[in-house]
């Protein structure tokens, strides 16, 4: 995961409770990392994604940086910063949280 969208560390401590949660409520190992697989790979994804594009701005020139949809950003902001592991949402895309 690139940098620059500073979620390297946040996204390792969410990693661990969904894993830690997993491994509590499953019966066996298969199933908890199946479970975790499917609770983290969108998300994550999402967030390597989004901060990869985010690196991008780096080698634009200023003015094309500046025109970057603000809104987008912030609702990503939002959708990041907003993670609460006890609700379904969690498991929803940024997108999908948002419309609903």
């Amino acid at each position: 995961m690139t940098p620059a969208a500073g979620q390297g560390a946040n996204t390792t401590f969410e990693d661990a409770y969904e894993l830690t949660e997993c491994l509590s409520n499953f019966p066996d190992i298969e199933t908890a990392l199946a479970n975790y697989d499917n609770r983290r790979i969108q998300r994550t994804a999402m967030i390597k994604t989004r901060s990869a594009e985010g690196e991008k701005g780096y080698y634009r020139p200023t003015q094309q940086t500046n025109q970057q949809p603000q809104n987008n950003l912030n609702d990503f902001r939002h959708w990041v910063y907003s993670y609460d592991p006890n609700s379904e949402s969690r498991l929803k895309p940024w997108q999908e949280t948002f419309n609903n």
